[in-house]
């Protein structure tokens, strides 16, 4: 199965041959990069090729034809590719919503763990994790004869095998954001849905648009329906790049934050190299921090430029952060692309951490490229609206409750069973039953023990809002980590609210995963940052920070975009300390 394109129209769902046509003429003329080459994501090529693989997944017609086009994809394509178009196509098929799919880092953890890590399993053979024959009886002729009449094998002593995991220790004196695995991958997931819709945005703006003229709402002028038509087109890309720009309002949050914590500036840490799939290390930059510093500056420079001749041509400035987000969204790449450009130059078969949206949070320079995004992205906010409520009384927070608040580190296994079975393919033995230990990676990831916020509020009548809950510095509202939003149906007068967050629990290995038969209800995918980074790392003295607690008219849809204004009834700030208990 999959030694052959399966190019038959018939295979896929009705009205995506067209596409899957457009992907099959790259594959006949070679454009789609193969298992052994050294991949940059950053490649004009990637976009188109990532996409393709992508529908040549999720258009399948039926389950049968899905399995023959992922073991093709999976033998004949690049695997950083292969398993990123594969993760979206399993969420977004009906057929596999029970399937679940192991964590990127242990799928590919080439591209998350240290060179050192992998070159030290790569040393570890497939017969340590396996039982050993010490007896090997010598077989006469008359055995063999024998042994066809009593087929049964005789009973050989076999070396005791201990079942304790093979560990490779990868832990350090602290678990830093940037390096946390869990956060990694769900930005690369991230990065994967902005690509993807970016170039489907691309071919449904050349695709007419009927305009209903009979709307219930007007235009109010010629840029409104240049918007409303770019929304229909581009409604995906839209969606995504929100989610983008809201996970990116998380990371300096919770960056910042960390640093306050720790003492350090997390924008200068630099860490050791990561390998490619191809086993290639990623080579840093020869350039001094204050020409990278002006390379950011000029990168930066550009993207205002195009902001600020959008935004003049616009005369209703609540829209311009939608309208700055929608061009940092689209240009993603293109920004990535000319950085990536000044600061390591066009070396051929010199992948780059800039080049690597998988782990591009461990390089500093990225992370300096996305504090300068927040920082362009808050001069185009607007101040919330409080309305006017024409002498009614608006509903008012009289109480917060925070129980005590502590975050720890704890012990993480990552299963690199992935390695072995390389190892096992190359010896035809590819059998993961033979295998009695696991090898794994041990590090720290920062949790938190279980804690409850409570609100009191005070409403003069019925009424549905929205709570949204944010974590911020001492006497600054910006940056803020977004920690929880709800509905909330207030009945007249007093109203009590209680939200609990429990500790994060870990989520299964690809071992457990193959042994394991799991619910199809605990298979959910989410928009916001791993569980366990709900909490920024404490210290052991407290770290103090405010609660903000507004309320807002309610929707219909719980607000994920931080930063868009939105009509304010309440808020207040609440001081809160967080501990940190360090093993």
């Amino acid at each position: 199965m999959g030694s052959q394109l399966n190019d038959d129209p018939e295979s896929y769902k009705e009205g995506t041959w067209r596409y899957i046509k457009d992907f099959r003429e790259r594959v006949h003329q070679n454009r789609v990069p193969g298992p052994f080459v050294i991949l940059n994501q950053l490649d004009e090529e990637m976009p188109l090729n990532l996409l393709g693989i992508y529908r040549f997944l999720a258009m399948a017609v039926d389950w049968p034809s899905f399995q023959r086009n992922a073991c093709y994809a999976r033998i004949h394509f690049h695997p950083l590719l292969f398993v990123n178009a594969l993760q979206m196509a399993v969420e977004e098929r009906e057929d596999t919503k029970d399937l679940r799919m192991p964590a990127m880092y242990e799928v590919l953890p080439q591209l998350y763990f240290e060179m050192e890590v992998i070159l030290t399993a790569q040393e570890v053979t497939w017969n340590q994790l396996t039982p050993i024959r010490l007896v090997t009886p010598k077989r006469r002729w008359i055995d063999i004869l024998l042994g066809y009449r009593n087929p049964k094998q005789p009973w050989m002593e076999e070396e005791p095998i201990p079942t304790d995991p093979l560990i490779i220790d990868n832990a350090r004196k602290v678990a830093y954001l940037s390096l946390d695995l869990e956060l990694n991958s769900h930005w690369n997931s991230l990065i994967t849905r902005l690509i993807i819709s970016i170039e489907e945005g691309k071919e449904k703006t050349n695709e007419p648009i009927i305009i209903d003229g009979d709307r219930l709402v007007a235009f109010r002028g010629s840029f409104d329906e240049v918007n409303f038509k770019q929304h229909l087109a581009l409604g995906s890309h839209f969606h995504n790049t929100k989610l983008y720009l809201f996970n990116l309002h998380q990371f300096v949050g919770a960056l910042s934050m960390e640093d306050l914590a720790t003492g350090q500036k997390s924008t200068e840490l630099i860490y050791p190299p990561l390998m490619t799939t191809g086993g290639v290390p990623y080579k840093g930059t020869s350039l001094n921090i204050e020409a990278v510093r002006g390379i950011l500056d000029l990168t930066i420079d550009g993207l205002k430029d195009q902001i600020e001749m959008a935004v003049k041509h616009n005369n209703h400035a609540m829209d311009n952060l939608s309208i700055a987000g929608g061009i940092i969204g689209n240009n993603y790449l293109h920004i990535c692309r000319q950085l990536n450009l000044a600061v390591n130059g066009q070396g051929i078969n010199q992948p780059s951490m800039l080049g690597s949206a998988t782990s591009n949070l461990r390089d500093p320079i990225y992370r300096s490229l996305l504090f300068r995004i927040y920082d362009l992205l808050k001069s185009y906010e607007n101040e919330n609206i409080f309305p006017d409520v024409g002498g009614r009384e608006p509903p008012k927070i009289v109480d917060i409750q925070v129980s005590r608040l502590v975050t720890f580190e704890e012990n993480m296994t990552t299963d690199l069973i992935n390695l072995i079975d390389q190892q096992l393919l190359l010896t035809k033995r590819n059998n993961l039953q033979f295998l009695r230990r696991n090898l794994v990676a041990r590090q720290h990831r920062l949790n938190h023990d279980p804690f409850s916020i409570g609100l009191d509020i005070v409403a003069p009548e019925e009424l549905v809002v929205e709570a949204r809950m944010y974590l911020s510095l001492p006497n600054q509202l910006r940056p803020r980590l977004h920690l929880d939003s709800f509905k909330c149906s207030l009945k007249s007068g007093l109203n009590h609210f209680e939200r609990q967050f429990p500790t994060a629990i870990s989520k299964p290995t690809l071992s457990e995963l193959y042994e394991a038969d799991y619910a199809s209800t605990d298979v959910t995918t989410s928009n916001r940052f791993p569980p366990h980074l709900q909490l920024p790392r404490g210290t052991g003295d407290g770290l103090k920070l405010q609660l903000l607690v507004e309320l807002s008219e309610w929707n219909g849809l719980e607000s994920h975009f931080d930063g868009a204004s939105v009509t304010v009834l309440a808020k207040t700030l609440k001081d809160v300390i967080i501990f940190h208990n360090q093993a």
